[in-house]
């Protein structure tokens, strides 16, 4: 009997120092800390903001983004691990390469020119805050719970009208599209040709579409450099003058001076200014006609230089516009 008693204790003493050993071996994998509580999380993809995301060492974090990444950067390479391939370019993988806690950023650039900001922190070893390991960012605009953005964008159509052109943009395009205009080398105010070249112009004129509402009249027109130098061109001027006011018996020499009323011009456009040589502007402008005129008055564009502001461009413009 007492045999059998001192074997039991001799076994009792044995299995417990085997049981304290067991337990002191485990004890190094718990020392890494408490146990890492998963954290899986959606984001809206946003450039202004600053994200935070809890790291763990022996842990790797995945960020799942909605495009194909394009690049990353990392403020501490040698605190933090960041991995990205080309054969999985919507994937970023983090984790701390130290059981120090560490902190530091994370930028990452998308394929649509978006940027994502982050903070790396880790509470190394010994901390106990969630971990962070899947990170999905979806678009600002998703149909995620309580977004109806995106299907409302979708679903309503716009009723707002189509954006009107105006007539003064109008008329410049179909002058653009002209691709021989009727040259003219315009009038000198002393003659009454229209088909004269007045001698010492720096370029070429052409009116093109000429329509009239009320008492508004819109011209298009085009010039052309026709000199071996850069010229450029002046906004367009409108006048009404009367030409060569002889009488046969003129006592008064100032009678035989041309009288000239500017036009007030309302709008204008020009698609370009500076001319190199051989090169075309188109134009249009918009101005209010004069309710009437005398037989010999004429209706004359004014186009000039910047260098030739007293030599203008004339081309004589109808006063009443062509058809109904």
């Amino acid at each position: 009997m007492n045999h059998h008693l001192l074997s039991s204790f001799v076994l009792a003493l044995a299995f417990g120092s085997l049981a304290d050993a067991c337990a002191q071996k485990a004890k190094p994998i718990n020392a890494a800390g408490s146990e890492a509580r998963p954290s899986v999380s959606d984001l809206p993809v946003s450039s202004s903001t600053v994200t935070d995301l809890h790291l763990r060492p022996l842990f790797t974090t995945t960020i799942r983004l909605p495009e194909p990444v394009t690049s990353v950067a990392i403020g501490a390479p040698t605190l933090f691990d960041v991995e990205h391939s080309d054969e999985e370019p919507r994937l970023v993988f983090v984790k701390p390469s130290t059981k120090d806690a560490v902190t530091s950023n994370l930028i990452i650039a998308l394929q649509s020119g978006q940027e994502i900001s982050m903070r790396l922190i880790s509470d190394g070893s010994a901390g106990n805050t969630p971990v962070d390991f899947v990170v999905n960012y979806k678009p600002k605009q998703s149909f995620l719970i309580g977004s109806t953005d995106m299907v409302a964008a979708n679903a309503a159509p716009s009723h707002e009208p189509p954006r009107q052109v105006a007539a003064i943009d109008e008329a410049l395009k179909r002058q653009s599209e002209v691709a021989a205009p009727n040259w003219v080398g315009g009038l000198s105010k002393g003659t009454k040709s229209s088909d004269r070249k007045a001698p010492g112009k720096p370029m070429l004129g052409a009116v093109g579409d000429v329509r009239e509402r009320g008492e508004e009249m819109l011209v298009a027109y085009s010039v052309m450099n026709t000199t071996d130098h850069w010229i450029e061109v002046l906004p367009p001027q409108v006048e009404l003058n009367s030409p060569n006011l002889e009488t046969g018996k003129v006592k008064d020499k100032k009678k035989l001076e041309i009288l000239a009323e500017q036009v007030p011009i309302m709008d204008y456009r020009l698609n370009a200014r500076r001319l190199g040589p051989g090169e075309r502007a188109d134009g249009a402008v918009q101005f209010s006609r004069p309710g009437f005129k005398q037989s010999k008055d004429r209706l004359l564009l004014q186009l000039a230089t910047t260098n030739e502001v007293d030599h203008p461009l004339l081309i004589q413009v109808p006063f009443v516009a062509p058809g109904k």
